[in-house]
């Protein structure tokens, strides 16, 4: 599935989140760019990271891997890619954190599965995953 998340009335961010239904515990793999999206922004205003999400005793953990675990990686359109030293080096961090907890509580497809209820995929159409890996 993806999304978007505006800030200020504009495009600040677009994400893909696959869910990981072959594990026993809920995952999504995150796939996350943060910066303008707008028309006539270019790929090099923006970066992206990949983000483990997984539930743990009433709480998310959150944890930036190295892009390269994206199902989407190298995702040129997304902007620079950062592993976690990277996005902690550029400040980014917080940031990323930010929005994925913003996702998270918003989309009730994500939501629905961290919480291990039935996925709510209301205003969503179902499609398979759009990369050819399809893994998370």
């Amino acid at each position: 599935m993806w999304g978007f998340v505006s800030k200020l009335g504009d495009a600040h961010a677009v994400y893909y989140a696959l869910l990981n239904v072959t594990e026993d515990r809920p995952r999504i793999g995150l796939t996350l760019s943060i910066g303008p999206w707008w028309d006539g922004t270019e790929p090099s205003q923006r970066s992206w990271c990949h983000i483990d999400i997984r539930t743990q005793a009433e709480k998310y953990d959150f944890q930036i891997k190295d892009p390269r675990e994206s199902n989407f990686y190298p995702w040129e359109r997304g902007g620079r890619p950062l592993t976690p030293e990277q996005a902690s080096a550029n400040g980014l961090t917080h940031e990323i954190q930010s929005v994925s907890k913003f996702i998270v509580q918003t989309d009730p497809a994500i939501s629905s599965y961290l919480d291990e209820t039935e996925v709510d995929t209301g205003g969503r159409r179902p499609r398979e995953a759009d990369g050819p890996q399809h893994r998370c």
